[in-house]
């Protein structure tokens, strides 16, 4: 059996690396889009930081300063942080580490589902079948931007450590399911609330007798405890602003039975028949095989096994619909924690558990059928190729600076959540306080400060900033879009009566990164700040570029123009441009770009600095849904990555 099960946790991974794919190609640089998931990279970031430097201070995290427990502003993502520990430690990056623990999400969840096919049905090509389909349903791909819901693997691991509890009741085997009920809060707390209540009536199933029970109490008991200080900081912090999900929120992300037929576009095999005008959280279909396969289980195998997975399989349906019915409506009114749930429609997950014990049993002592299925279920279940969206693997400046300095940041702009997000991944490099944040909660400081930018009241935002002792205001120039010549003139006036010093500019995209100093004595002033304050190109003493085009999610039809410029002070090497998240490589053609080149007069050794690249229509070995990235080889050797940009091509 030992090897039955090393085989499969092997072809898990390898599965998870091709149904991802090519995520395990960019490690370094895909994410899903460019909100949650780099609010996850920084938890798991923080998890591990704290965890090994400060520790009692875990869930007062280093975004939306000056608030406290902003860890539990989010999931707290601790289960998927511990995976990942050993990789931090040997220095592997935050996001290559986040993106290996997003592998592993999936792995984990298809040999979870397999070793509980394969305790039910006692065939091991019905564990996989159940695991492929567990892992791989549409509905975990609309959730790749939620790792913990990637994550689902513990939730199958407790029905697994209870049927051997029940097997043989002894202190070892309740103490395994222990361990289960902890990883499984530990790692999403939408599944510790979900999974306990699911688990707890499996229990009156599995285990008939109620002297039984006390070993399993017990061992809940200890896990519970264990689990109390990562739950206690979410009732303070609920208690202290307020934090708690408004019925019409609720409502809007309660699923219908019609959301239970709509596959939505994440999967290949379904797609046309998607409904796009519903929200992504309610896109359950779990594909007609696995619907098919499940109404065959259900004449066969065990009873309590038959029992567990419809039990599993009503309730997630039941609370899907959330406020639609009495189910999740009393849990949302009476049960403390359920208030936070946003989307009820994940209820789906547990259906899916019992779904996938179903398929196992449909496909026990059928080995032959059992490969044909699990092929057919890679077929209708793939989602890969994937568009990854992509960024920079390099820290910018100003973030390798901050981690020799000992300050509080607001970062300019705030409020906008492409950036909020972009500047607390960038945190994970430093880990100073940061008075920017976007989460799931909004404290009211943080509504305040941002009230004040949108406003335009930057005198009450100063004094803000002052009285909450912030020491360092960095200001993104390239970001500040149509506020660009107010913020000068504003900086300039702040400036001349000594309430912001100048501190230093950092290299970033075109304009730069430039700090400030809330207080401390006069500093003179650099012709490089002067030039900036009058809105003039200024000296970057490192490698710059801009992609002009495409624009950012653009759709590109036939004889379609690539375009940027760059400069260097040590000249111009190559330019590639990087398609389908890196796989594809096409070098730029340089040219003379005199524009540029007056704009930007102090990089003489940079004479040809336009890169282009035509197409009369789609290379074949590109996807139309891809990405653009741009690498830059400067004379040293040294190469600069840009951001990535999503584009379609038309065919």
């Amino acid at each position: 059996m030992a090897k039955q099960h090393g085989a499969a946790a092997l072809i898990c991974l390898l599965l998870a690396i091709a149904m991802t794919w090519p995520l395990a190609f960019a490690l370094d640089r895909a994410i899903a889009n460019q909100g949650d998931p780099l609010l996850n990279a920084w938890i798991v970031d923080w998890d591990w930081y704290a965890t090994f430097h400060h520790p009692s201070q875990l869930f007062n995290a280093n975004a939306f300063y000056p608030a406290k427990d902003t860890l539990a502003f989010s999931e707290n993502l601790y289960g998927v942080a511990l995976i990942v520990f050993p990789l931090r430690a040997i220095g592997i990056a935050p996001l290559t580490a986040f993106n290996i623990a997003m592998l592993l999400g999936f792995a984990f969840s298809a040999f979870a589902a397999y070793l509980l096919g394969r305790a039910i049905s006692g065939c091991w090509i019905a564990g996989i079948a159940a695991g492929i389909f567990y892992a791989y349903v549409p509905w975990r791909f609309t959730q790749l931007p939620h790792i913990q819901h990637v994550w689902g693997g513990w939730l199958p691991m407790l029905l697994v450590a209870l049927l051997h509890y029940a097997r043989t009741p002894t202190w070892r085997n309740a103490a395994l399911f222990g361990g289960a009920f902890l990883m499984n809060g530990l790692t999403n707390i939408h599944w510790l609330l979900f999974g306990s209540f699911a688990v707890a009536l499996s229990v009156l199933i599995a285990i008939r007798s109620p002297r039984h029970w006390i070993r399993i109490a017990v061992c809940t008991l200890i896990a519970l405890a264990l689990l109390a200080p990562f739950l206690i900081p979410y009732a303070r912090a609920a208690k202290l602003y307020g934090m708690e999900r408004h019925w019409d929120e609720a409502k809007h992300y309660s699923a219908t039975l019609r959301d239970w037929l709509n596959p939505g576009i994440t999967n290949r095999f379904y797609r046309r028949i998607a409904d796009v005008q519903i929200d992504p959280e309610r896109w359950l279909f779990p594909g007609f095989l696995g619907i098919a396969l499940s109404i065959v289980g259900l004449t066969r195998g065990r009873r309590d096994a038959r029992a567990i997975a419809v039990l599993w399989i009503l309730l997630g349906v039941a609370g899907s619909l959330g406020l639609q019915t009495f189910f999740h409506r009393f849990l949302f009114e009476h049960v403390p924690g359920f208030r936070a749930i946003r989307v009820p429609a994940r209820w789906a997950n547990i259906a899916y558990v019992g779904m996938s014990m179903l398929i196992a049993l449909a496909l026990s002592k059928r080995r032959v059928l059992g490969y044909v299925v699990a092929v057919l279920l890679l077929i209708e279940l793939r989602a890969a190729p994937i568009r990854w969206y992509t960024v920079s693997p390099q820290t910018p400046q100003a973030y390798r600076w901050l981690t020799s300095q000992h300050a509080r940041v607001l970062e300019l702009p705030i409020g906008q959540e492409q950036f909020d997000y972009l500047f607390m991944y960038r945190s994970t490099a430093h880990h100073q306080p940061i008075v920017n944040g976007v989460s799931g909660f909004m404290p009211p400081e943080t509504v305040r400060i941002v009230d004040l930018w949108t406003s335009k009241k930057n005198d009450e935002l100063l004094d803000e900033l002052h009285r909450i002792d912030v020491d360092l205001l960095i200001v993104h120039a390239d970001l500040l879009g149509d506020r660009g010549d107010e913020m000068r003139a504003w900086l300039r006036q702040q400036l001349d009566a000594n309430r912001l010093q100048f501190v230093a500019r950092f290299n970033a995209s075109v304009q730069g990164d430039w700090v400030f100093a809330l207080g401390g004595p006069p500093r003179p002033r650099s012709e490089t700040l002067e030039r900036f304050l009058s809105n003039q190109m200024t000296y970057s003493d490192d490698t710059i570029a801009l992609l002009d085009y495409p624009r950012f999610g653009e759709t590109i039809g036939t004889n379609a123009l690539f375009s940027g410029w760059t400069m260097s002070p040590w000249g111009i090497r190559e330019v590639n441009f990087l398609f389908d998240d890196g796989q594809v490589r096409i070098p730029a053609t340089l040219s003379e770009d005199r524009g540029v080149s007056r704009g930007l007069p102090w990089y003489p050794k940079t004479p040809r600095p336009r890169f282009t690249a035509r197409f009369d229509r789609r290379p074949w070995f590109i996807r139309r849904e891809t990405d653009v990235q741009v690498e830059i080889v400067d004379g040293r050797g040294n190469k600069t990555v840009l951001d990535g940009r999503p584009i379609d091509w038309i065919r």
